[in-house]
């Protein structure tokens, strides 16, 4: 049995953690660059900036036990909808996505994405996008985001 509801300031660190984890994994199975330790303070400086300014909210799944064990973030840009917008327009970044391992396929992690995708709604965004792993693809698919093709040149 799980509960989900808002993160606070104090369990910021926490999910900083988390976000280190989660792109650890990314990198191990994706080939992207993993992180080094010192990336956890900046990133964890990053969260309770932004979450200060009220741009970054996070969802967090609970055991019985009250331990975090799944979080999804929220985070809100200003940002060109298209490359010939003439103005910013509100759009929302879903970041850190984590499901301890023992706590996966329980369908967490679509609930947390899910609610924060509202969350973003009522912040005014009509669009989210997120940078999936190849692991996580199908979930997002699962529950409405469109399959993108990024395009890259090593150099």
């Amino acid at each position: 049995m799980y509960i989900t509801r808002w993160a606070t300031k104090n369990e910021i660190p926490l999910l900083a953690e988390y976000w280190f984890k989660m792109a650890c994994e990314m990198g191990e199975k994706d080939g992207i660059p993993i992180p080094n330790v010192e990336r956890i303070n900046e990133i964890k400086n990053l969260f309770l900036k932004e979450s200060e300014e009220n741009n970054l909210s996070f969802r967090v799944a609970v055991d019985k036990n009250g331990n975090i064990v799944a979080c999804a973030g929220g985070l809100i840009r200003m940002e060109y909808a298209t490359p010939l917008s003439e103005e910013q327009t509100p759009f929302g970044w879903v970041i850190c996505v984590y499901t301890i391992n023992n706590h996966r396929r329980k369908g967490l992690a679509s609930q947390l994405v899910e609610e924060v995708c509202t969350w973003l709604k009522e912040r005014g965004a009509k669009r989210a996008r997120l940078w999936a792993s190849s692991q996580g693809r199908r979930i997002y698919e699962s529950i409405g985001f469109s399959p993108m093709l990024d395009m890259e040149k090593v150099l």
